[in-house]
Order: structure tokens, then C-alpha cells, then sequence
């Protein structure tokens, strides 16, 4: 598969699964345009992209900024005088210092209205920020990261520790959305597409893990990373089975999902949320 030619935008690209994916689209011959908060951490994935060959421009700042969003848009029009595609993978838990209120009919509202700013409207508005030129030129790659977070529910015990409910909201938000604008922008010739990430050990699950061997009596001592594997492995079906294949998924499965589905091999593929999740969820 080549992208050779191609110009390709990636949000939140300083490391993760947002740099697995530049690289990927990278190694396939797109050249860049990459988005992170942290100028250190998005001049990283720009030497690695370049290093490959690729062409790459760093936009650095808040994504979730309406602002920022247009300055990319126009910065990858400026250097490369087109948009091809667009992965939307800024997404995450609530962010420390967000505290819930104590009205009686919304306790956990500031954490609703946080994840729904970091992992929905940015990815509707900086859709939108792009769709014009897309339908202009009748050619378009639109990919959203969602999570199997937005298609199956977890246990309580995975709720109570490693993330608050409206996290699954949200990614399911994000592949009712998908579905949405595959039926608008297709006759204007612009696939859109998820991707769904299963067990993958960003800074995310990293801490996770942390907190698991430092607050879970059952898994106390264990070293963290270890205790992802078991995770992934399916060791603890109460918390967490679904996990035929045994085995974590990487950063590169996912960029490697995310250049199948950018490609001319999936010109007939719209609508689609694709699980990379060593078969935790079946379609």
C-alpha cells in the first residue's frame, strides 16, 4: 500500500497511538502535517516521520482549540496546497484538576463536560474544518480513533478504577458519527472510517497499571507492565476476558489499520469502525 503523494493530517501525533500513526503514514509515503500540545514530543515524531523520508510540518498546541484547528488546516494548505486526509486521534480520560460537583442532579457533570471536549467536539469541528476542501476537490480520507471502550461495556471493577463511563459514551459517540458522515460525504466521494484500538500501552494504560499494583489489594507488588500483560492475556477474566488472541496490540497496528483504510485498497470502505483488538469484540 502507498500514499505516495497523499497529505495527511494527524492530531495529537506526539506520541501513542497519534505517533504510531504518523509513522505509519509516514513509511507509506504521505507527507505530514502533525498536531501535538507538546512542541518536545511532536518534534520528536517529526524527525522519526523524516527520517522515513516524509515531508512533515508540526503544528503545536491544543487541538481542542477552534483556533488551532483552522491554523492546521491552513498551515497544510500553505506548505502542501491540499488535505487527502484527516485522522482525528485526539481523545483521553478526564485530566487531573477536573472535579465533580455536588448537585443533587449532576455529581460527575464537569467530568462529562471535560471528556466531551476532549473527545468529541474537537473531533467534529476539526472534521468540519477540512470537509469543505475535501467536497471541493471530490476526494477524501477521513479516519476516527475511537476505542472498543465505545462498543462494549466494561466491568464495574474496570469503571471504578481506570475510567469514568463517559469515556464509553463518548467513543461510541465517535462511531455513531462516522456512520453519520459516511452517508453525507459519500457522493461527495470521502470515505469516513473508526478505528478502534484494543490493549495498546500508551501513557493512558501506563498509569493504569501503576495505579493498579499500588491500590488493588489483589494485584499489589506486581510490576505494572507485567500486570498489563495479564491484562491483555485475559489472566483476569473478572475484570477484564475478552481476549482471544492472548496478546496486547501495538502502536503500529494501529497506524498499519490506519494506512489500509486512508489507501486506494479501501476506496469501497465507508462507514466502518474497525476493531484492532486481537478479537476482544466481535463485530
Amino acid at each position: 500500500m502507498t500514499l505516495e503523494g497523499q497529505v495527511a493530517l494527524v492530531t495529537a501525533a506526539g506520541r501513542g497511538i497519534g505517533r504510531g500513526i504518523a509513522e505509519s503514514l509516514a513509511e507509506a509515503g504521505a507527507s505530514l502535517v502533525i498536531n501535538s500540545y507538546s512542541e518536545s514530543t511532536v518534534s520528536e515524531t517529526a524527525e522519526l516521520c523524516q527520517a522515513k523520508g516524509a515531508r512533515v510540518e508540526v503544528c503545536i498546541g491544543d487541538i481542542t482549540d477552534r483556533d488551532k484547528m483552522i491554523e492546521m488546516r491552513e498551515q497544510a494548505l500553505s506548505a502542501f496546497g491540499k488535505i487527502d486526509i484527516l485522522v482525528n486521534n485526539v481523545g483521553a480520560g478526564p485530566k487531573s484538576g477536573v472535579e465533580p460537583d455536588d448537585h443533587e442532579l449532576g455529581p460527575s457533570q464537569a467530568i462529562w463536560d471535560a471528556l466531551y471536549r476532549q473527545n468529541l467536539l474537537p473531533v467534529v469541528l476539526m472534521s468540519e474544518a477540512v470537509i469543505p476542501h475535501m467536497k471541493a476537490n471530490r476526494r477524501g480520507k477521513i479516519v476516527h480513533i475511537s476505542s472498543i471502550a465505545g462498543k462494549v461495556p466494561f466491568s464495574d471493577k474496570m469503571l471504578k478504577f481506570f475510567m469514568h463511563h463517559s469515556y464509553s459514551a463518548m467513543k461510541a459517540a465517535l462511531i455513531s458519527l462516522t456512520r453519520t458522515q459516511s452517508e453525507l460525504l459519500g457522493p461527495h466521494n470521502v470515505n469516513v472510517n473508526a478505528v478502534c484500538p484494543g490493549m495498546v500501552y500508551t501513557d493512558s494504560w501506563k498509569q493504569n497499571s501503576e495505579m493498579a499494583v499500588t491500590k488493588i489489594d489483589e494485584f499489589k507488588g506486581q510490576d505494572p507492565r507485567a500486570w498489563f500483560e495479564g491484562i491483555a492475556r485475559g489472566d483476569y477474566p473478572h475484570i477484564f476476558d475478552r481476549t482471544p488472541l492472548k496478546r496486547e496490540q501495538t502502536v503500529e497496528d494501529i497506524g498499519r489499520a490506519v494506512v489500509f483504510l486512508t489507501s486506494d485498497h479501501a476506496v469501497n470502505i465507508t462507514g466502518q469502525s474497525l476493531m484492532v483488538d486481537g478479537g476482544m469484540v466481535k463485530a
